[in-house]
């Protein structure tokens, strides 16, 4: 067996042999098959995404954000806040571009530039939090309410921390899920990854920085977003499958 396909991350740089080819659209087919399973965790959310909206727009859900953000805030224990703090900090410019960009860096140097275009789109997807910010026009949690470790200037929904992270880490968990086989390293990639987009919305609220439905806007549209990024990867998946196999079977 070629270095190649024992590298779950490596690309086929020569033309394959017959054997390899057929190796090659296997491994496809089980990443496709892996992958499936996240594929309806989206569409609920975007619905959702459009209800917590409706919300904002509409409603005064200030009766359930000043609550929930002061329950959060007095979780007040010296490790558990530096872990809060040190979640959020990737998400501030410049290392919300600076990630994002060295793991697209290392999927192309690990010679997989379709994920890496991809994991590109889907750190572009996030600006749409920005125009859906404008349109919302929210302004972010004050002081006279909670507690805020740092007043920012831009409006507050949905968290743009949110759903960067749902977008880039989530599409990082799918690749290392449908991609990496069972293993320590997997494992431990996927731990983490999930927990950064897990503790990312308590790390807002807990911040003062974010309301909890700004979080909740966040989580859903980074998740409806996600959707989309995937279904597009998984279409460009499937189509080299059958690439794969029609060279397989003409060999």
């Amino acid at each position: 067996m070629s270095a190649n396909t024992k590298n779950p991350l490596a690309a086929v740089t020569a033309p394959p042999t017959p054997g390899a080819a057929r190796q090659e659209a296997r491994e496809h087919r089980h990443a496709l098959f892996r992958g499936r399973a996240i594929i309806g965790l989206g569409l609920g959310l975007l619905v959702v995404f459009g209800l917590v909206t409706a919300a904002v727009l509409l409603l005064n859900p200030l009766t359930l954000d000043v609550p929930v953000t002061r329950a959060i805030q007095d979780l007040n224990f010296g490790p558990l806040n530096w872990l809060l703090l040190a979640v959020s900090a990737p998400g501030f410019t410049p290392w919300n571009f600076i990630f994002p960009t060295a793991i697209v860096i290392g999927l192309g140097l690990l010679r997989r530039p379709a994920e890496a275009a991809f994991l590109a789109l889907a750190a572009v997807a996030t600006l749409l939090d920005d125009l859906v910010k404008v349109l919302v026009h929210r302004a972010r949690p004050s002081s006279d309410l909670v507690h805020v470790v740092q007043q920012l200037a831009s409006y507050s929904f949905p968290s743009g921390h949110v759903a960067e992270y749902t977008l880039v880490f989530g599409f990082c968990f799918y690749l290392a899920f449908s991609l990496l086989k069972p293993g320590l390293l997997r494992t431990a990639l996927l731990v983490l990854l999930a927990a950064m987009i897990l503790l990312v919305g308590p790390s807002r609220i807990w911040m003062g920085q974010h309301w909890f439905s700004d979080v909740m806007g966040g989580y859903t549209l980074g998740c409806g977003l996600l959707l989309v990024v995937i279904w597009a990867y998984r279409g460009w998946e499937a189509r080299r499958v059958t690439q794969d196999t029609t060279l397989a079977a003409q060999t």
